[in-house]
């Protein structure tokens, strides 16, 4: 029988391995050449290296734009007993994606390969991609994975966080090549230049049953009580979607959201409202505004959307502990 266990605020399904030789012998590698620092060719090699020497045969994958890489890894979930990826966030959602189209998924292997590597933190994958890489081929060895769950917004998923609202537009302005070269300090930047507008949007919010509108300056949904190495909410037991928002920016108050956001006190924040649910509908009050997510770091769907949490979805490789 599987077991269950709650580690860094991620609920994790734990299969128990079949032990003896792996039935993973055939392995899709998605890479993304433009995460982070570009360097996922070169890992894509030494993985596929590594697992050559384990009678693992690997193949790579990738394409030029997200829509044919979307419908690449959709595809090799048919095709291999696992996939690998290789990247951030953005190219953990992408994966997600794809297998939420497919209707199918497959153990999924991460090396960490992005600017921040949210999901990669809050599941304890080393953020040294050669040392996640015989970790990964451990947990092959074994067949172990553990089953994580996410969120899905429309066809779309988002593995980590979902944002909206001032937060969202800020990022959205960032471009990739920016993010790269710049690293965090470029949102600062662009923050400063939209933060003068102290723009919020009214948004109903549809939950549990009700319906309540409210005026936004931010919102976030996370599949965790932490993003990144910030665990802004304390640990508890509801294996559902966990949803923040800030309703107004003050500039007179700016140290203290530093310091709540540094501190992981982020439900302590005044103007903040918390809850946690399995299935949030976001509507504009004003149609005419459009107001885009921000999905694990790169720009989602416009509102109006209905976002779902899909528990123990996502089969994730790890070595079982100890290993």
């Amino acid at each position: 029988m599987p077991r269950f266990a709650h580690r860094q605020g991620v609920f994790l399904d734990t299969g128990s391995g079949k032990g003896g030789v792996s039935v993973i012998q055939r392995v899709g590698i998605f890479y993304n050449d433009q995460a982070g620092h570009s360097q996922s060719a070169r890992l894509a090699r030494q993985f596929a290296a590594k697992a050559a020497k384990q009678g693992i045969q690997s193949a790579y994958i990738t394409a030029p734009s997200v829509d044919e890489a979307i419908t690449a890894v959709a595809k090799a979930a048919h095709r291999y007993d696992a996939l690998v990826a290789i990247g951030g966030d953005g190219t953990l959602n992408l994966v997600a994606t794809a297998f939420l189209r497919a209707k199918k998924t497959v153990p999924l292997g991460i090396i960490p390969g992005g600017t921040v590597n949210n999901l990669a933190h809050q599941l304890n994958i080393p953020p040294l991609p050669l040392i996640a890489i015989d970790r990964l081929v451990t947990a092959m060895t074994q067949d172990h994975t553990v089953s994580i769950g996410i969120g899905q917004c429309g066809d779309h998923a988002f593995v980590s966080s979902l944002v909206f609202g001032a937060l969202a537009d800020i990022s959205n302005q960032v471009r990739q090549q920016e993010k790269r070269k710049f690293g965090p300090i470029v949102y600062l930047a662009k923050g400063v230049q939209l933060l003068v507008t102290n723009r919020s949007y009214r948004i109903e919010m549809i939950h549990d049953g009700g319906s309540e509108t409210s005026r936004i300056w931010t919102g976030l949904v996370t599949t965790t009580n932490g993003v990144g190495r910030v665990q802004y909410i304390p640990d508890d037991e509801s294996d559902l979607l966990h949803v923040s928002l800030l309703h107004h920016f003050r500039w007179n108050e700016t140290l203290t959201y530093l310091r709540y956001f540094l501190s992981g006190h982020f439900d302590q924040m005044k103007g903040v409202t918390y809850f946690t649910t399995e299935k949030l509908r976001l509507v504009p009050v004003n149609a005419k505004h459009t107001i885009r997510l921000r999905l694990d770091g790169d720009k989602g769907p416009a509102l109006p959307m209905t976002i779902r949490w899909r528990p123990r979805y996502l089969p994730v490789l790890l070595p079982k502990e100890g290993k």
